[in-house]
């Protein structure tokens, strides 16, 4: 065998979108070219025909699979009996959504999907289907669990949005895969429906990478929304049924930092699956001096768990003690946080930032951007191991951060932290640094010292490399 076949599946990221994820991703693919790679990206919204990102020549891409687009599989004539499954939309949401849903009666599910790819839709548009779906999904709100509390009312409109949902995980479950030795799975959710079909088809191992923890990302998204309590209970739901499948099926789980790790084991991973792998980067030898322009830059899409209503309040503090600061913002909107965007544009006129702070959009060079920095900074509530972090610290970038998921693993004593949220702190981290310019200076030299030692990516290949290659053999002796 020249080399595994590895099949990515991947979330609204690579290659169609950049970010920390997408960069992740490129890294690891152009990195191991021994490897043939099956790209299967899910995307929702997505207006871009083609991708963003070259793939090189060991890469394909399988297919796209688009969650709203119109596409209907090919008819294939069949019995009735043996093609209807009215249970279906009931058995998902049962199952999917249930405090105690079963990973086996799930992927049961699923696999009827991908052997009836051309009655998914039929079974969906059945009266019999949505009765049973609604009788199931009374059942399910009247369920006791002390854990999850009392769940709330679903009005019909709430719950025919639901079952557009579980329609379109059943489409993404019919998709076929192609042949693989090994599933690579970058996020536990949408990414993971095609991975636990192939798996219980072929028994493929299946390796979860986990950037940031999708559950708690899930439920820090809702917490900061407007939405109804109804509205949030399904996302939570849906997003924690994901999970639960994907850290049951998967062989090995790689979240990129210990704070991921820690949210895994309390679902129940033993530490055995689990193996931390943190992200890295290649690293400039010789960085360029800081610029010395009071230019405050952040990277990072345009929605709640960025927090960007924060970063538009700190630049508001900070350009009353530094008035020549300007901030920088590079990042897209991603499909579903238009509403978002348009908040933060309106609280940047209440602000009346004006000028000096810009939304630049997306970016392809990140690490380019990163260069015109005079302080970096981050304002998340939730992050895996943050790619923005470790550019700029491989530019000598010094950072302004909130301490949360890996970010502390990643800059140690190199930067100013504060917890998400606190406007203050962070705003006197970047002042400090704006007015100290050789506070500025040595602690961009000891990240770039950092990321040099701890970071690099010949290391981090050489992990992924063992890790894949040893499970892709299991499936080849197999």
């Amino acid at each position: 065998m020249s080399g595994p076949r590895i099949l990515m599946t991947t979330e609204g990221t690579y290659p169609y979108v950049v970010g920390g994820v997408s960069t992740w991703c490129k890294q690891l693919v152009d990195g191991l070219p021994e490897a043939s790679w099956q790209i299967l990206p899910i995307t929702a919204g997505c207006r871009l025909t083609e991708p963003l990102f070259t793939l090189p020549p060991q890469a394909e891409l399988v297919k796209r699979i688009d969650l709203w687009s119109g596409e209907v599989p090919p008819w294939r004539p069949s019995s009735r009996a043996a093609r209807d499954r009215t249970s279906l939309p009931a058995e998902l949401v049962r199952e999917l959504l249930g405090w105690q849903g079963r990973t086996d009666a799930l992927v049961d599910a699923l696999l009827w999907c991908r052997r009836r790819p051309e009655r998914v839709r039929a079974v969906f548009r059945g009266s019999a289907s949505w009765k049973a779906f609604l009788a199931e999904l009374r059942d399910l709100l009247d369920e006791q669990a002390s854990e999850a509390g009392l769940a709330p009312d679903l009005d019909l409109h709430r719950a025919s949005q639901l079952y557009q949902t579980l329609y379109w995980i059943a489409r993404v479950a019919a998709v076929p895969t192609p042949p693989t030795d090994l599933l690579l799975v970058t996020a536990a959710g949408w990414a993971a429906v095609p991975a636990l079909v192939h798996s219980a088809l072929h028994g493929t191992p299946m390796l979860l990478v986990e950037h940031g923890v999708y559950v708690r990302e899930a439920y820090l998204g809702a917490v900061r929304t407007d939405d109804s309590p109804s509205a949030r209970f399904v996302a939570t739901r849906l997003a924690r049924g994901l999970t639960r499948a994907s850290y049951a099926t998967a062989d090995v789980i790689a979240p990129v930092s210990e704070a991921n790790a820690d949210w895994e084991q309390a679902f129940g991973v033993p530490s055995s699956r689990i193996c931390v792998i943190r992200n890295a980067i290649r690293v400039m030898p010789d960085p360029a001096p800081l610029p010395g322009g009071a230019t405050v830059i952040s990277v990072g899409r345009l929605d709640a768990l960025k927090d960007i209503h924060t970063l538009l309040e700190v630049a508001a503090e900070v350009v009353r003690h530094v008035p020549e600061a300007r901030f920088v913002h590079y990042g897209p909107v991603p499909p579903g946080q238009e509403a978002y965007a348009r908040s933060c544009d309106a609280l940047h006129a209440t602000l009346g930032l004006g000028e000096r702070f810009r939304f630049m959009g997306g970016t392809t060079d990140p690490v380019g951007v990163l260069r015109d920095a005079d302080v970096v900074i981050m304002t998340s509530i939730s992050e895996g191991f943050p790619m923005s972090l470790l550019e700029a610290m491989s530019q000598a970038r010094p950072i302004v951060a909130t301490a949360v998921g890996g970010v502390p693993e990643a800059v140690g004593g190199c930067s100013f932290t504060a917890p998400p949220g606190h406007v203050h702190e962070l705003a006197m981290g970047v002042v400090t640094l704006l007015r100290q310019p050789a506070l500025a200076a040595t602690l961009g030299r000891r990240g770039h010292e950092r990321v040099t030692e701890r970071f690099g990516e010949e290391s981090w290949l050489a992990q992924y490399r063992s890790l894949l290659l040893e499970l892709a053999s299991v499936a080849v002796a197999s």
